[in-house]
């Protein structure tokens, strides 16, 4: 009895690392979906509305805040979408628009 259940512990061990590294990197992908996903509506924002007075505009959505910035001159534009997730990690996702 003792040693199943030295050999469960050990196995549930040696499987949390795994999954709370997976766990992260879930998250990561999400930000970034939820990034690429921001990155489009502002383009198409920028491309179809007035577009933007502002270098730069924070972007809060549930308990996420994104970073969006505005670089160079018109008729090409690049915006980039800025994130941090819990685990102090960074991302960062660019694109082009042309008025």
């Amino acid at each position: 009895m003792i040693g199943a259940l030295s050999i469960f512990l050990v196995a549930i061990m040696l499987m949390l690392p795994i999954l709370i590294k997976t766990y992260e990197e879930r998250s990561i992908l999400d930000y970034k979906k939820e990034a690429l996903v921001l990155l489009h509506n502002e383009k198409e924002s920028y491309l179809y509305d007035h577009g933007y007075e502002a270098i730069t505009k924070e972007i809060v959505n549930g308990r996420r805040t994104y970073l969006l910035t505005f670089d160079g001159e018109a008729p090409l534009i690049k915006l980039c979408v800025h994130w941090e997730v819990p685990w102090n990690k960074k991302g960062k996702v660019c694109g082009y628009a042309k008025k």
